[in-house]
């Protein structure tokens, strides 16, 4: 019976992660960036990445204490996908997020100051707000894309177990 809550509970958050993410990264951004300029977007997208990767640093790491619990067959195979996913979450809530958000800042008084932005998805997508940013903002994608990688390969062992 535990074993099975565990498991749903697993399944819940993952499908939360994964789709918070992919609606932040792939349909609320590149929708307000085009609707409110580089300018107007970037202060609300900074708080709103602070509140997403809160949340994510919460649910991804509960996701693997669920894994640990229901995780009975082939083991290894959660764990480390689920660890996989835990691990790009928390380097980003910890780590990279925080100094992408200082550098964001940064960037902004240079986007206010009237230096040239590329207001174009894919341009903010590579840069963030701009070359302050860039770095920092290309290290949040990686991990996000090793979380979502995770997300993606655990829900693929659950459905296989």
């Amino acid at each position: 019976m535990l074993n099975q809550v565990a498991l749903i509970i697993d399944i819940l958050i993952g499908a939360f992660a994964f789709g918070a993410t992919i609606w932040f990264f792939f349909v609320q951004s590149p929708a307000l960036l085009k609707w409110m300029g580089k300018e107007k977007f970037i202060p609300i997208q900074m708080r709103l990445t602070t509140v997403l990767f809160k949340a994510l640093a919460i649910a991804v790491p509960l996701m693997f204490a669920m894994t640990l619990i229901h995780g009975q067959h082939q083991l290894w195979l959660h764990i480390v996908t689920a660890g996989a996913a835990m691990f790009g979450a928390l380097m980003n809530a910890f780590v990279v997020v925080p100094r992408a958000l200082k550098a964001g800042g940064k960037a902004l008084r240079e986007v206010r100051k009237g230096a040239e932005a590329d207001e174009t998805v894919s341009g903010f997508a590579s840069e963030g707000a701009g070359d302050a940013s860039k770095v920092w903002h290309r290290l949040v994608v990686v991990f996000v894309v090793v979380m979502l990688a995770g997300l993606v390969s655990h829900g693929v062992v659950i459905m296989m177990g």
